[in-house]
């Protein structure tokens, strides 16, 4: 009895569908988690509250995280520009776009 391939592809089919729909959330998860690992870093060097202490205004990135705007770290002293850019570094999210 020769195999049919038809299950076997929509099987195969299925499956990487299926890893792929679960790979997404893991993803943002993930990079949920290196967002805040970078506020935890500048919190470390600057302390708490440097949001409010520096009028940094703070915004929802594509992955669901809390970061500051790009217009505010731009206008931020040098001293939160340079402990921003070490700790986005530091975590490889230099590339990464800010809301």
């Amino acid at each position: 009895m020769p195999i049919r391939p038809t299950p076997l592809i929509s099987l195969a089919l299925f499956a990487w569908c299926a890893s792929s729909a679960w790979a997404e959330p893991m993803e943002a998860a993930r990079m949920a988690e290196r967002y805040l690992d970078v506020q935890r870093c500048i919190e470390r060097t600057i302390g708490k509250q440097w949001p409010q202490k520096y009028g940094i205004v703070l915004a929802r990135n594509q992955w669901g995280a809390i970061e500051a705007t790009e217009r505010s770290i731009d206008a931020a002293p040098q001293a939160v520009r340079m402990t921003d850019l070490r700790c986005r570094r530091q975590l490889s999210l230099t590339g990464e776009p800010r809301p």
